[in-house]
């Protein structure tokens, strides 16, 4: 057996380790899942948005030669002035696009944009010098300005456009591949952390289980040494009420030849006498009540008795007991019920339950005492149950140790062994003693022992017995 508490300390302390580490890679874990899932979102979103702006710019780009087209082909001032508004919010369109892609733009997409700006400025401004000319009616000149000037520009702001759409690709793909990287990582390092609590959890298990393997061969030890006692216990008392009831039978005997003989014929001599063998007949009772007692704990060899058959053996001794305290007994005993557990022990048990019922019942009105035998399924019970005094729940606490007399019927006869030595004859056999008393209404007692069921004889017609045992009816009143 663990004599110190500082390895059970150590291994609890293991445990919480284990369990706070697995929690640490668990939450570190998902924060990073999440975390990593937030900016993989947002590098997407980035990247749609640039796409989109660098498509807008792409489309003003070409509205802008159309635009123009309209304006030198206008043959008014109204049609000049309408043309100017639609080339004006192309180009206010193109400068808030512009804005929009440069804010939190990547570093490495600083140059390419810087082209791609100045050719969109380049572009504003050669829009705006032929709306000059077409303004002063020099449509020729105009046209050849958009030829020559506008559309190069257009063209080279277009392929601008294009770098720029996949740089912005490249650029959210290798941040996306960084991320995942990290993921990885953070996975390996969660596993290994995982691993270590296995690791962990594993030593501690295997020394808590060679704790428990030593604390359990320790106590199987101990029980067996515990039995080895309690047999040599037994056996010391059975000497001992053995080698003390000897005497006593020559000592009752001359002290009623002393009193039968006439010698002594002071009174006062005389009911000393009667005295001391009334003394000697009670120690002989108690120590023949103690010899049942420490039997009662061993099992002997296997010997089948009926249970129905005991009772009523003890109930023609009981019997005359019952009718001369006016106590009246009814009894229900179902014939050939057979359990593990010889005749003898089983009428031990039954005398100290009924006479127990009979003694505590009578002088309470109308006092009644029943006894039930029957079987359960694969049990064998035994029932007594009585009206008389009842028990209170500290008097039911301490009802199966031996030499124990409740307060209340300290005053009637009894050695306080009955209870005990019928709990160790019905637990030595396989059963179970269970008592429901209620102070003042009375106690019902339940024993109930594994059946044995034998083998129908041939030639049976497999009929149930009846006798007229098995009915309800009183002894005495």
């Amino acid at each position: 057996m663990v004599s110190s508490r500082t390895p059970i300390r150590g291994y609890r302390a293991g445990f919480f380790f284990v369990v706070a580490l697995l929690s640490a890679v668990t939450a570190f874990t998902l924060w990073t899942e999440v975390r990593t899932g937030q900016q993989v979102d947002a590098l997407v979103r980035e990247a749609l948005e640039r796409a989109s702006l660098i498509g807008r710019i792409r489309v003003d780009a070409l509205s802008l030669e159309s635009a123009i087209e309209a304006h030198i082909r206008a043959t008014d001032d109204a049609e000049r002035r309408a043309a100017d508004a639609v080339m004006e919010e192309i180009l206010g369109d193109i400068r808030a696009a512009s804005e929009a892609y440069t804010r939190n733009l990547p570093p490495g997409d600083t140059a390419a944009w810087e082209r791609f700006n100045a050719a969109c400025q380049g572009l504003a401004n050669q829009v705006r010098a032929a709306a000059v000319f077409s303004q002063r009616r020099e449509a020729e000149r105009a046209r050849r300005h958009l030829a020559e000037r506008i559309r190069p520009l257009a063209a080279e702001l277009d392929a601008l456009a294009g770098t720029l759409s996949r740089e912005n690709a490249d650029e959210a793909q290798s941040l996306v591949g960084r991320l995942a990287d990290l993921r990885v990582g953070n996975t390996a390092l969660g596993a290994s952390a995982t691993l270590l609590a296995i690791l962990v959890s594993l030593a501690v298990g295997l020394q808590i289980t060679s704790v428990l393997k030593r604390q359990d061969a320790t106590i199987q030890g101990q029980l067996e040494e515990l039995g080895r006692h309690n047999q040599e216990l037994d056996a010391f008392t059975r000497r001992v009420a053995h080698d003390l009831i000897s005497p006593l039978a020559p000592l009752k005997g001359y002290l009623t030849l002393i009193r039968r003989t006439g010698a002594v014929k002071d009174a006062g001599a005389l009911e000393m006498l009667a005295q001391c063998e009334s003394s000697a007949v009670r120690m002989g009772e108690l120590i023949e009540a103690l010899l049942r007692f420490c039997r009662a704990g061993t099992r002997g060899e296997r010997t089948v008795g009926e249970l129905d058959t005991a009772v009523t053996t003890v109930l023609l001794e009981v019997a005359q007991t019952a009718a001369a305290q006016g106590v009246a007994l009814e009894r229900q005993l179902e014939p050939g019920v057979a359990v593990d557990c010889p005749g003898q022990l089983l009428q031990v048990s039954a005398r100290n339950l009924l006479s127990n019922a009979v003694k505590y019942t009578a002088g309470r009105p109308e006092p009644k005492v029943t006894v039930r035998v029957a079987t359960e399924g694969s049990d064998a019970v035994l029932e007594v149950t009585d009206n008389g005094l009842g028990m209170s729940a500290a008097t039911q606490a301490s009802l199966f140790q031996p030499f124990f007399r409740a307060p209340e019927v300290r005053g009637l006869p009894g050695h306080g062994l009955g209870m005990a030595t019928t709990k160790r004859v019905v637990e030595a056999h396989g059963g179970t003693l269970v008592v429901r008393s209620e102070e003042g209404k009375g106690t019902h007692v339940v024993v109930r022992f594994p059946r044995v069921v034998r083998p129908v004889a041939a030639g049976s017609t497999g009929e149930p017995m009846t006798s007229s045992a098995a009915s309800m009816r009183k002894v005495g009143t």
